[in-house]
């Protein structure tokens, strides 16, 4: 069977990474919608192109500092969603860590990316660790 779901996600990820905003509009949907979810500031949904490519700038930074270990467990596909499941792992130099399993859904129209979605394993704990992450001062500013 052909992941041609599977290929879209791999495409966004590819493109990010490289900063290609001409391969990303290929890719996502002018009015993509992404829920994050939570009880602290970088939670919520966003909305459209530049909200959700900010957001993942922000998720980006974070990340980058905490020095993360991704693990890919599982990704399936339907004609309509990317189901993947992670394992996530951080190791900071402050102590503030996560060890975590996260379910992101990513719904695809028409080959793009229209909406996502994270689950997250133990929302307590992800509201603990984001909450203590958006009091640094480069994360605690309104835009975020």
């Amino acid at each position: 069977m052909e992941s041609k779901n599977i290929s879209i996600v791999d495409n966004f990820f590819a493109a990010y990474s490289n900063r290609d905003m001409e391969a990303l509009r290929a890719v996502v949907d002018e009015e993509v919608m992404w829920n994050f979810p939570g009880h602290h500031s970088f939670s919520g949904v966003k909305k459209g192109f530049d909200a959700v490519i900010d957001f993942f700038d922000t998720m980006n930074r974070v990340m980058g500092s905490s020095r993360v270990q991704a693990e890919r467990l599982f990704m399936e596909e339907n004609d309509k969603y990317v189901v993947e499941y992670q394992h996530i792992r951080t190791n900071r130099a402050d102590g503030n860590n996560l060890d975590h399993h996260w379910c992101i859904t990513w719904k695809i129209k028409n080959g793009n990316i229209v909406e996502g979605r994270h689950f997250a394993g133990d929302q307590h704990e992800v509201d603990r660790f984001f909450h203590k992450i958006s009091q640094q001062p480069q994360f605690n500013s309104p835009a975020h």
